[in-house]
């Protein structure tokens, strides 16, 4: 019968060697950093930075919500001021620095990637690939305990005699077996 399953996750490429995985681990990571550079500031139109600088500060009245969100009256000039220093030529880092420099770090949507909120960005990959590991270790100790249970252990033939036995001698089987060999002798 065939399996509903194209594949089998058994023996030896259950897991793929550790140098693979860490290489494409490796390969993952660069790709992911070199992605967030692709794009410039140059390369994108005004109106655009507008968009993504909006997505990027926070409502100082709304709780959760970034100026793009809020109708509040607060994001609204924050969007006109966003757009009159995207004008003026302000460069996007230098309009977050203004934002942060009247409203403190809270007003970022993002926190920065330096000092103690490291922890923010680092904290959450590690519980990811932690989460990946157990996993997959969970997996690894269950095929070992299924092909451990797979293999049926022989009881020794003394236990099973001796059971055997006691059965006999439960069910009077034993008794009446020595009495017909008594009559035929």
């Amino acid at each position: 019968m065939a399996s509903r399953y194209p594949f089998v996750l058994s023996g030896s490429r259950a897991f793929p060697g550790k140098s693979i995985a860490i290489s494409t681990s490796l390969f993952l990571l660069v790709l992911a950093f070199s992605a967030g550079g692709c794009i410039r500031e140059e390369d994108i139109t005004l109106e655009q930075r507008a968009h993504q600088l909006a997505g990027e500060l926070m409502c100082p009245v709304c709780e959760g919500q970034t100026i793009d969100g809020s109708n509040a009256q607060i994001a609204q000039d924050m969007r006109l001021k966003v757009r009159e220093r995207l004008d003026a030529g302000d460069t996007n880092a230098n309009i977050r620095d203004y934002f942060v420099v009247r409203y403190g770090e809270e007003i970022l949507a993002a926190p920065k990637g330096s000092g103690f909120n490291l922890l923010a960005w680092i904290v959450p990959v590690v519980i990811v690939l932690g989460g990946i590991g157990i996993a997959l270790t969970m997996i690894n100790n269950m095929r070992k305990s299924t092909e451990r249970s797979a293999v049926p252990t022989a009881p020794a033939e003394d236990d099973l005699s001796m059971y055997l036995e006691q059965v006999d001698k439960d069910l009077g089987v034993a008794d009446q077996a020595n009495q017909s060999d008594k009559a035929h002798s």
